[in-house]
């Protein structure tokens, strides 16, 4: 097999879930050979059964950065194709030209894409030369999905959106969280306080300039030992929101930043001391945090509109909202809940949270995969 990711030198959501894939396959002796342009050897280190390939850079100069780029990605998919054994090449990221190309170099080779969403959200005229640079053509993918064989979903909400726009079907397959998560089951019967606490990259669409309003205006004079963690990465595209943040936070008493990525068992540590976890981004097509911190027993509010929603049963294992007072009423709901009622929402979370396994999401993939001649 063949997988490709062009970015692995970095850990946001797509390169954790090729993280947990490639390391699934290992265990289950399959050969794997990575394509990427870039990789950090201590996420992705090589094994017996795990290789990696950088993009190689063609010897056919191009005056169009485009052309080059992809004059680049054809030269490395046709040695790849010719000197390692394949008969399948999996996209991690919603870039189809990689497989399109793989069709051109070996058309009986099966293609199969992991679709996190079919647009690139963050992707603009100002920026869409550093998408460019690290191998990335969103200006491609709605005119290249039709020709992979098989597309894989995140979330119904991601399915639904990739057939009302494009009219095309896929097979749902849910992310997982590391192993590390699930090392050591949480004490379900210990109670850390009046502590909200939300995960993710400081950027407008998050919407954490909201959540501290939401903190200081409303739950801080309701509960007033109540404390807010934010966990996030600065992205250098939006520092200035980032600057933001910390301006909204200054004066207000019990919020503590952390911007600097952190590991599972540090995030683990986080959640441990957390009771709700908060979600504020509309139209998340999926999101792994809220997970991770339902591994740990927190209980989450999440947009309804979202593929988050498709986790939780309403008031049975968390609660979802529809405009920002409901979050409101619910995060309060949930800072104030009697320990008892706590308890087993606290233990229904956990108990929806093993479901979103390493072994489970590989094994999903294994078998779709096989289910393409």
């Amino acid at each position: 097999m063949i997988i490709v990711h062009p970015h692995l030198n970095v850990i946001g959501g797509s390169e954790r879930l090729t993280q947990i894939l490639l390391y699934e396959l290992d265990k289950r002796n399959y050969e794997v050979l990575v394509l990427t342009a870039a990789r950090n050897p201590e996420f992705f280190p090589e094994t017996k059964n795990i290789r990696f390939k950088l993009f190689k850079k063609a010897k056919l100069p191009s005056s169009d950065a485009r052309i080059q780029k992809i004059i680049d990605l054809f030269v490395t998919l046709d040695e790849a194709l010719s000197s390692f054994n394949a008969n399948v090449i999996l996209s991690m990221i919603q870039e189809p030209i990689y497989l399109v190309l793989s069709k051109i170099i070996k058309p009986n080779i099966t293609t199969a894409i992991y679709i996190h969403f079919p647009f690139e959200e963050e992707s603009t005229s100002n920026n869409i030369e550093q998408f460019l640079k690290m191998y990335r053509f969103p200006s491609f993918y709605e005119d290249l999905y039709r020709f992979v064989d098989l597309k894989m979903t995140n979330s119904s909400y991601t399915a639904r959106v990739l057939y009302k726009k494009f009219g095309l079907e896929s097979n749902i397959v849910y992310p997982a969280i590391p192993w590390e998560f699930f090392e050591e089951e949480p004490d379900l019967n210990y109670d850390p306080g009046p502590t909200i606490i939300s995960v993710g990259r400081f950027v407008p669409h998050k919407r954490l300039d909201i959540l501290i309003k939401i903190f200081k205006d409303k739950v801080k004079p309701t509960i007033p030992n109540a404390k807010l963690i934010i966990v996030g990465t600065i992205d250098v595209r939006y520092k200035s929101y980032y600057n933001e943040l910390k301006s909204l936070a200054e004066g207000v008493k019990d919020i503590e930043f952390i911007d600097r990525p952190l590991t599972p068992k540090q995030l683990v540590k986080l959640y441990g001391e957390s009771r709700v976890y908060v979600h504020l981004r509309i139209g998340e097509h999926f999101g792994m945090a809220p997970v991770e911190a339902m591994s740990q027993g927190v209980i989450p509010v999440i947009p309804l509109k979202s593929g988050l929603a498709e986790l939780l049963t309403h008031e049975w294992n968390g609660y979802m909202y529809a405009t920002d007072d409901e979050a409101i009423n619910y995060i309060i709901k949930v800072l104030r809940m009697q320990r008892e009622e706590y308890f087993k929402m606290r233990k229904r979370a956990y108990r929806k949270a093993l479901y979103f396994n390493p072994d489970r999401f590989a094994s999903d993939i294994i078998g779709y995969l096989g289910l393409v001649k």
